[in-house]
């Protein structure tokens, strides 16, 4: 299987349901298999992301069952993100508390509530799963990221909304200042692309639906 190229030499990735390789099983007791596409996953106290497609017609079992997430061997109690980008559903929680939920909506569940999902649509719920900060064990990391990131164009000051107003490529040393009639910066992607650079540097145009994988 071809492995991901997270694109950490260019600073940014496209993840999709229209790109992901899913499989399909059965996660925290749940009542089905659903389907799972780990994004990244940054190891220890770091970052984790996976897809998953939950299908309706699971019986009275929810297809995600009730679950907790804390780490071993430490006992610390860790906090996970729920996007929902299709479908509808409910999640209940080990209060006794219930809430129903819909394509934009976010839940977040805090360390120590145990939360479970269950489809009440007729099409599957597609979500993305965020755990901010991942169990020290049983999950070692799929993919390591730099220890630093050094982009080739480096922001060097903003604006009050963060807009960048200087910046240098870190290839060539050249300078960037941002034009007095450019609002919002826009005009930086158009000059790191064509400057004059000892280091050429060609931009890709990702279109929807394109996977981005290199082969292993």
């Amino acid at each position: 299987m071809a492995e991901r190229e997270q694109g950490y030499d260019r600073g940014w990735c496209r993840y999709g349901f229209d790109t992901m390789e899913f499989g399909e099983r059965t996660i925290h007791g749940g009542g089905a298999d659903i389907g799972i596409s780990l994004a990244f996953n940054r190891g220890a106290g770091k970052a984790h992301v996976a897809y998953g497609i939950v299908y309706p017609g699971h019986g009275e079992a929810p297809p995600i069952g009730m679950h907790i997430h804390r780490d071993d061997p430490t006992g610390e109690d860790l906090e996970e993100w729920y996007v929902i980008i299709d479908g509808t559903g409910i999640q209940r929680f080990t209060n006794g508390d219930s809430v129903e939920f819909g394509p934009g909506d976010l839940i977040a569940v805090y360390p120590g509530t145990g939360h479970s999902l269950e489809v009440t649509g007729d099409k599957p719920v597609r979500l993305v799963s965020i755990t901010p900060k991942m169990y020290t064990t049983p999950a070692p990391a799929s993919d390591t990221p730099p220890e630093r990131f050094e982009p080739r164009i480096r922001v060097l000051t903003t604006d009050e909304t963060k807009n960048p107003l200087t910046a240098e490529c870190s290839e060539c040393g050249a300078a960037w200042e941002r034009p007095a009639d450019d609002r919002g910066a826009n005009t930086i992607a158009t000059w790191s692309v064509e400057h004059e650079c000892t280091a050429p540097f060609t931009p890709v145009h990702l279109r929807a639906g394109e996977k981005q994988w290199i082969a292993t």
